[in-house]
């Protein structure tokens, strides 16, 4: 790349004008504008502020790896291993921090010096202080979303071993700046948790991943496919919650559940099976007496139910708008009776309920 683009790329990355980058410099933002357009080169002299500004090797500026880079590379990589080879641990160590120091912007080579910290259990302060600078660093220079998360993931694992408190806090902070689910933040939380905390976040790992894997699946559901495609999904959707329900009450997670159990006795009815979606009506009915009796809510899923988890609209409320929105559905007309009557008695539990309420 030449010298005028990645000057213009430097400074776009850093969220800077031109003007920004003139002030710094000590030139005028026209000047810095000809740099940019190629008509004019930077002063030699000015290029080390030019590399301070933008956090990164004069070399870079000019692409220089190109060049040696590949060399360079295979020369490094050769003594890495020849200091493997001595189990000269500290030499590793030193001769990772002099390559950061020669190339400040390639921050591969920060995972691979905090991993071998990590791995070597070189835990004395001093180290640990120079890959939080490091981090930091990291976390406000570098663009690359996935080597900036490895840095936060190898990170979070070093500073929890550490015994002082300040140390680990640290760690948990790496840990909040891991973007959450799948492969990247929950599967650390051991790291920075313990007792019932980690156990309380396992749990929630669980809900959000079921919870999503529930949604994904309706979210295949096309409205021009034939019923027979229709029912298998919502079945599908349905299991994944009935399996970490394991038909105990979970509140906040009920509602998901009733709705894909209300459009499978939807579909039924269209297949002509009055008999299976009469069962599926018999579930819903089921799944609010638990609501309504107080005995049946200590009995909570151990997995699904969390008294964390809140939405903005209570539980009742989105249930109740349910039985209404089922009460209208043309193809269950002849369950209307069934379902006004749940409902009334749902209603009155609801009104009792904030009856109650009041009077505390």
């Amino acid at each position: 790349m030449e010298l005028k683009n990645k000057l213009k790329e430097l400074r776009v990355a850093h969220c800077m004008t031109q003007e920004v980058v003139a002030d710094h410099l000590g030139v005028s933002s026209q000047t810095v504008s000809k740099w940019e357009r190629g008509l004019l080169s930077p002063d030699i002299s000015l290029l080390p502020q030019i590399a301070l500004l933008f956090k990164c090797s004069i070399d870079s500026l000019f692409d220089m790896e190109l060049v040696w880079s590949i060399e360079h590379r295979k020369e490094f990589g050769e003594k890495i291993h020849a200091l493997h080879e001595k189990k000269d641990w500290e030499g590793v160590y030193q001769a990772w921090i002099r390559e950061i120091e020669l190339n400040p912007d390639h921050y591969g080579n920060y995972a691979d010096v905090m991993l071998h910290v990590y791995r070597k259990k070189l835990y004395d302060r001093d180290r640990v202080e120079k890959m939080i600078s490091l981090a930091e660093h990291a976390e406000k220079c570098c663009t690359d979303d996935d080597k900036r998360n490895e840095i936060y993931r190898i990170m979070l694992r070093l500073c929890s071993e550490s015994k002082d408190q300040i140390i680990r806090e640290k760690g948990k902070y790496y840990y909040k700046k891991l973007p959450s689910l799948r492969h990247s933040r929950e599967v650390y939380a051991k790291f920075v948790m313990d007792g019932e905390e980690y156990r309380s976040q396992v749990l929630k790992n669980i809900i959000y991943t079921v919870d999503l894997a529930e949604c994904s699946v309706r979210q295949l559901i096309l409205p021009d496919m034939p019923p027979c495609e229709k029912l298998f999904y919502y079945q599908k959707a349905a299991a994944l919650l009935e399996t970490a329900l394991d038909g105990k009450y979970a509140g906040f997670y009920d509602p998901p559940l009733l709705s894909d159990y209300a459009e499978i006795a939807k579909i039924y009815v269209q297949l002509g099976q009055t008999d299976r979606a009469d069962e599926y009506i018999n579930r819903i009915i089921a799944t609010l007496e638990k609501h309504m009796i107080e005995s049946e809510k200590e009995n909570k899923s151990q997995i699904l139910y969390s008294t964390t988890m809140r939405n903005s609209v209570p539980t009742e409320q989105i249930c109740k708008k349910l039985l209404q929105n089922m009460i209208s559905t043309p193809e269950l007309e002849n369950f209307k009776d069934k379902i006004s009557a749940l409902q009334n008695r749902y209603e009155e539990y609801i009104s009792q309920t904030r009856g109650k309420t009041n009077e505390n």
